[in-house]
């Protein structure tokens, strides 16, 4: 699965999942990603991250896919991170 097929399954699921924003950040997000480079995700309005969790695991990628929800995280650093350098790929209208 190409890299593009795999951030639209990964959009897809996070709909599904009641995310209201999916963010891209890291290496991916800052351009400096190498070919098996993980995919950083972050989301907001998501009710149970871990069921988004297990349902992204089973996307058929060799990619891996960190989640992050924005209203839990508390390590500030990487909050600073994702909103300097993070990318919205989806955002509820």
């Amino acid at each position: 699965m190409q890299i593009e097929d795999v951030m639209q399954e990964i959009i897809g699921i996070c709909k599904r999942n009641g995310a209201t924003t999916v963010i891209l950040f890291g290496s991916r997000a800052k351009g400096t990603a190498l070919e098996r480079s993980d995919i950083d995700i972050a989301v907001k309005g998501v009710d149970d991250i871990e069921n988004l969790r297990e349902e992204l695991e089973e996307i058929p990628t060799l990619y891996t896919i960190d989640l992050v929800g924005l209203e839990e995280c508390q390590n500030n650093l990487l909050l600073e991170d994702i909103e300097k350098y993070g990318r919205k790929i989806y955002e509820k209208i």
